[in-house]
């Protein structure tokens, strides 16, 4: 399976290092697809939600905050990784909305496999991709059985 976190404010074909205001914010994110890689394909692209087109055997989860998204564990969100795995998933897409999100007619038109939520906050769209990442890098190391998430 391949991971991509798709940024929707990141323009095409540029590099990620120029779709993030902060370079600590970039390079905390690239170490976490880094880290990821041990365990799969990962990478960041950018995403425009009204051209998103899923192909066979992806699977799409939305980061967003609104109505009908799932908040989870670190251990839910590694079982919910788990069962794509063993699904036969290919390529699992990541969005992440720009500073104000996506649109509930962006949402629908998505039909996203999960709407993933970090809760009730309110993150800048670049937090909530390295905190996107990291989860992921964590659910990993549940499934894994490594030191990362048990020493936390």
């Amino acid at each position: 399976m391949k991971i991509q976190f798709g940024l929707a404010w990141h323009r095409p074909g540029q590099p990620a290092r120029k779709a993030f205001k902060s370079p600590q914010a970039c390079a905390l994110l690239l170490e976490y697809t880094e880290r990821i890689s041990r365990f799969c394909p990962c990478g960041i692209q950018s995403f425009d939600a009204a051209s998103y087109q899923k192909g066979s055997g992806a699977k799409l989860w939305v980061c967003h905050r609104g109505t009908g998204s799932g908040m989870m564990s670190s251990e839910e969100l590694a079982a919910a990784l788990a069962k794509i795995c063993d699904g036969g998933c290919r390529e699992l897409w990541i969005a992440v909305g720009g500073p104000d999100g996506f649109s509930e007619g962006e949402l629908a038109a998505l039909k996203p496999d999960m709407k993933w939520s970090f809760g009730p906050l309110t993150l800048p769209h670049e937090l909530a991709a390295i905190v996107a990442g990291e989860q992921i890098y964590r659910a990993w190391t549940i499934l894994k059985i490594l030191p990362y998430h048990q020493k936390h």
